[in-house]
């Protein structure tokens, strides 16, 4: 996330950088089109500020990228949420720029357009954003712009992995079992609690509610992925003295 983060901030600066000469590529361009050229003094305002819009909400998504990216490394569970909203949003825009532009830069979601009327009919000028900008930029852009669609995509997988819950949700160190009371002094002890272990004789005392129920919720972290084999065994055994 924070090398896709870099390259949305290298995006907007790029941007920014070609602003300045942008409405003058979309004169060019309207007048090789059939829409009468008159219909640029229209559309010039929108034509000089587009492009600082455009680089300003890229920078922006890429802030929030690095705030996410920030969040998830020191292991905060709403940074998880948050970033699975965050990179759906942001594949969304790629995704439709690539449709409507050929590219999945976020520039490829802006556009200008203009149309006039004559007696031959109505005329309809529409340019993306990147068809006003040098090559290089087109293909320089579509490229890191594919390269940010598959690592976003990456991460969410990762995200949504079930060993990452015990990342997001560390197990804590369990307390010392509680003093075992039994029922009479003179029983044997008991210190495992397992399916395959032997009934207690008559008189043998029982283990305390409060094992049985650390017990289940080791149970419960093991099924969840929380624990693995050897977490799960080992706080077991320290739980019930036993193999």
């Amino acid at each position: 996330m924070t090398v896709v983060a870099v390259g949305y901030l290298a995006d907007a600066v790029a941007v920014a950088a070609g602003a300045a000469a942008y409405p003058d590529r979309v004169r060019e361009a309207l007048n090789t089109s059939e829409v009468d050229p008159r219909a640029f003094d229209a559309l010039k305002p929108l034509a000089s500020v587009l492009p600082y819009v455009a680089a300003l909400i890229t920078a922006v998504a890429a802030l929030v990228l690095l705030g996410i990216a920030a969040s998830v490394r020191a292991g905060h569970f709403a940074g998880r949420i948050i970033a699975w909203i965050a990179i759906g949003l942001s594949l969304m825009c790629s995704f439709c720029g690539l449709g409507q532009a050929g590219t999945p830069a976020f520039s490829g979601i802006f556009y200008v357009s203009a149309f006039s009327r004559d007696a031959s009919g109505t005329h309809t000028f529409v340019q993306r954003l990147p068809a006003a900008y040098p090559p290089a930029y087109q293909y320089l852009s579509a490229g890191f712009a594919l390269f940010a669609m598959l690592a976003l995509i990456v991460v969410v997988v990762l995200l949504a992995r079930p060993s990452a819950n015990r990342f997001f949700r560390p197990v804590r160190q369990l307390a010392p079992p509680p003093a075992t009371h039994y029922l009479a002094d003179s029983a044997p002890a008991t210190h495992y609690l397992a399916d395959s272990a032997p009934a207690p004789a008559a008189g043998a005392a029982r283990p305390i509610i409060g094992q049985i129920s650390q017990l289940s919720v080791l149970v419960r972290q093991h099924q969840r992925g929380e624990l693995t084999d050897e977490e799960f065994a080992a706080a077991r055994q320290q739980l019930l003295g036993g193999p």
